[in-house]
């Protein structure tokens, strides 16, 4: 902007008098007398172009003079070019005349200082005021004895005076300065200081960004410009500061301006900080997203966004630059979360928690990392490292990462709901999973009440929302609701086992409205498809078999059932729960019994699982005739299955059963305390766990929580059912007999596990002896295929006839048919 042809020196300052204004020359008021001033220069120009000449200079004649001289100059005529490109006319000679007469005062430096801002108002007034000091070589001169002192008030009163500062007509408290007068006050220094651009937009920079770090600012009208200057300035602490103590929450506050300041971060610098690599990489992501929408709404756009931290380097390509000191503990942090969700999306969920470990590692080492971390990037880590949990079957650990992330969110001075949401849907999540309804319950109150108030949602968060309230309507037995909820949840991929918990209640769901279909497939290929990224002896792994032995019983193909268990050699408690269940379903009940004890002697186990535990117990000795104790386990059930909040236990043991412990026990106390748990009409979920103080629980799980996105409309949906149901719990106002009402709704449930009395197990070489027996023609071929003499043979076929309880070769083929063990399709 240095004007060449202007050689002369700096002119001393000189202070104005109180008539000379800020702005020197003399000054018209009106559009005719502006003409009347110039008329000598350009007598034949149309009343329009006065009058736009007379706005874009806010009266001033010089400046008036600057561009009519520069037009003649350059030939152009004034009547021809747009009022916009009047700026780029002002005439070398007039400027170096307003140099001349300008005066060196704080107005003037003042009205420099804003003719570097997009928009003018309280906010930004305060911090060109604060950023004036800073101009180097221009400091404020000494205020004489009796002066009032340097005032943002007093300086912007000058500006409006002198008709630089002009209100903006369609925004009351806004301020502008017309093109021509930006360009000459942006001018004026040019000749004293060659940087005077680049040295005041650092000035304001420096002055924003401090004035960025007030926590008041944030949601005040001038924070977006502000945030502008910073990026602009390339105040990048202050950027990477912002970020870590905001996040994402800034696009959500501040949506453009957070697009297009970070935007300008240089990716050397992202190289330098991991804060700074997200954030540069979520707003491309999120301006691209933008942009395939064509739409420009917020929360319209960070809807469809999922936040994959693409630019984050991972954590331990970075280990020798951490070890140097090159990161902040924000930076690890970062680093973290990026790789747990790379992993995730892997399928690698357990490397994700070796991830997680080996950052809290770092962390930890203070003697190498002096920097604190911003609570925030605290409690977005422990969010991640909470949701990893989860997907590796570490329940307990995942409630407890998410709680304290919650509790650090709510901490922190800039809490923000855009983490809360996350961190309530899935602690609602982890809690309806380990069967503490209650817990869960509460996680899901505070979730709905903060999307009423912000309307935030995010793909992920909706699944896990969505998820946790179907679990919630099964435990209530509300199927109705449970079918709502389950609609909404998109079928997840087969190659991804971060969502197998869908597949895994789906198939519970199907169940408990004897509607299996093809969920057992889908569940198997789920299995089969992830089994190379689950563990052996996973939790995750493990209640996906036990849910699939239940499918398959559901169906009375018992062999199937036996199928997953021989393939599950393993003494964890959900494998020996769905064997009791096999020998349950066949009548073996005293080995159900002793399976039963063997789950409830393990102490790291679930509600749920010890319910359903006490429930198959008290149905197997109900099939020993031993009916004082199967009456008193059944009592113990109920009282498990009030703690959890869950009658799905109780629905989960054969119906026949099923039936006579809920008459034997018509006049049992239990119920009348269990009854108002659980509601009696879809959408009353939301009541679940308020009418009557539970206490805490003491199973895995039972963090003592002190606080929890669905699809269109669910909210709205929950409402209006209980609009419609009132009061409708069990046990609410009005609720007479309200134990009865709730053996009424498990009485009328259909079958779970079909029992198939009298089917034998064969162990797998009687199996395959049988299998042989149906394709070989003979006993010698048998032992051939065997690499066994034929003896040996005969003795197996005697063994495997007996098991059968047939005595021929015809016999046996018939009951394998029957039992599954043969296939019927050839």
């Amino acid at each position: 902007m240095h004007d060449s042809a202007d050689q002369s020196g700096p002119v001393s300052p000189t202070v104005p008098s109180p008539s000379e204004g800020v702005f020197p020359g003399e000054r018209a008021t009106t559009v005719r007398s502006f003409a009347t001033g110039l008329a000598d220069i350009a007598p034949q120009l149309p009343d329009a172009v006065w009058t736009s000449l007379f706005q874009q200079t806010s009266g001033h004649l010089l400046a008036g003079q600057a561009v009519l001289q520069g037009a003649d100059s350059m030939g152009h005529d004034l009547s021809a070019i747009d009022a916009d490109r009047y700026s780029d006319l002002p005439s070398a000679d007039v400027l170096a005349q307003i140099r001349r007469q300008a005066p060196d005062s704080p107005e003037l430096r003042f009205a420099h200082l804003l003719s570097f801002m997009r928009d003018i108002n309280a906010d930004t007034l305060a911090i060109a005021a604060g950023a004036v000091p800073h101009l180097g070589s221009f400091s404020i001169p000494t205020a004489p004895e009796g002066t009032r002192p340097f005032d943002v008030s007093d300086l912007s009163a000058h500006l409006n005076e002198d008709g630089v500062l002009l209100p903006a007509l369609d925004r009351t408290g806004h301020h502008t300065i017309a093109p021509v007068m930006r360009t000459i006050l942006r001018r004026l220094y040019d000749a004293r200081d060659r940087h005077s651009e680049s040295r005041s937009r650092r000035a304001l920079g420096a002055s924003a960004a401090e004035w960025l770090r007030a926590p008041a600012t944030y949601h005040s009208e001038g924070f977006d410009e502000a945030l502008l200057h910073v990026a602009e300035a390339g105040e990048w602490t202050a950027l990477t500061e912002l970020w870590a103590s905001r996040g994402h929450a800034l696009m959500v506050d501040h949506f453009d301006a957070t697009l297009d300041a970070f935007a300008k971060v240089p990716e050397a610098q992202a190289h330098n900080s991991a804060v700074l690599a997200e954030a540069l990489g979520d707003c491309l992501q999120v301006v691209e997203v933008r942009r395939r929408l064509g739409v420009n709404d917020a929360l319209t756009v960070l809807k469809e966004v999922n936040f994959e931290h693409a630019a984050v380097p991972t954590l331990d390509s970075q280990l020798e630059r951490i070890k140097n000191g090159d990161f902040t503990v924000d930076d690890i942090m970062i680093m973290a979360i990026a790789s747990m969700r790379r992993q995730k999306l892997l399928g690698q969920s357990a490397q994700g928690l070796h991830i997680a470990r080996a950052a809290q590692e770092l962390i930890n080492d203070t003697r190498r990392l002096q920097s604190a971390p911003t609570p925030l990037c605290e409690a977005r880590f422990h969010l991640e490292y909470g949701i990893t949990s989860m997907f590796t079957g570490d329940l307990t650990g995942s409630a407890q990462l998410l709680r304290r992330s919650i509790i650090l969110t709510e901490l922190a001075s800039a809490s923000s709901p855009y983490l809360l949401l996350p961190a309530h849907s899935y602690s609602a999540l982890a809690h309806a999973m380990l069967g503490n309804g209650p817990s869960s319950d509460v996680h899901l109150r505070q979730f709905d009440d903060l999307k009423d108030r912000t309307r935030i949602t995010s793909p992920h968060t909706l699944t896990a929302y969505s998820l946790a309230r179907m679990i919630r309507a099964m435990d209530a037995l509300d199927l109705d609701e449970a079918g709502q909820y389950s609609t909404r949840l998109a079928d997840p991929s087969l190659g991804h086992h971060s969502w197998l918990g869908v597949v895994r209640y789906r198939s519970l769901f199907g169940i408990l409205r004897s509607d299996v279909g093809i969920e057992g497939k889908r569940l198997q290929q789920a299995i089969d498809a992830n089994r190379s990224s689950l563990p052996a002896d996973g939790l995750l792994l493990h209640t996906l078999q036990l849910t699939l032995v239940g499918l398959h019983l559901a169906q009375g193909q018992t062999h199937l059932a036996q199928n997953v268990l021989l393939d599950a050699e393993t003494e964890s408690p959900y494998i020996i729960l769905a064997r009791a269940q096999l020998h349950l379903t066949i009548g073996e009940h005293g080995t159900a019994a002793h399976l039963a004890n063997r789950v409830l002697s393990q102490n790291s186990l679930d509600l749920h699982a010890k319910a359903s535990a006490r429930a198959i117990q008290a149905a197997s000795l109900l099939g020993k005739g031993e009916l004082v104790e199967s009456d008193s386990a059944f009592a113990d059930a109920l009282e498990y299955c009030r703690i959890a909040a869950s009658l799905i236990p109780v629905a989960m043991v054969p119906k026949s059963l099923r039936d006579q412990l809920i008459e034997r026990s018509s006049s049992a106390a239990e119920w009348d305390l269990i009854a108002p748990v659980f509601p009696t009409g879809p959408g009353t979920v939301d009541d679940l766990g308020s009418a009557v103080d539970l206490g805490p629980t003491d199973g895995p799980g039972s963090v003592d929580d002190p606080s929890s996105v669905d699809g269109p409309g669910s909210i709205e949906d929950l409402r209006s059912a209980q609009a419609r149901f009132g009061d409708g719990s069990i046990g609410g106002p009005g609720g007479l007999g309200a134990g009865e009402r709730l053996r009424q709704r498990l009485l009328s449930l259909g079958e779970t596990l079909r029992i198939r009395a009298g089917h034998t197990l064969l162990s797998p070489s009687q199996r395959q002896l049988l299998a042989l027996l149906d394709t070989q023609s003979s006993v010698s071929a048998i032992a051939a295929e065997l690499n066994l003499v034929e003896g040996t043979v005969k003795n197996k076929l005697s063994n495997l006839y007996s098991r059968l309880g047939v005595r021929n070769r015809r016999d046996a083929l018939a009951r394998g048919y029957e039992y599954g063990y043969l296939p019927t399709d050839r």
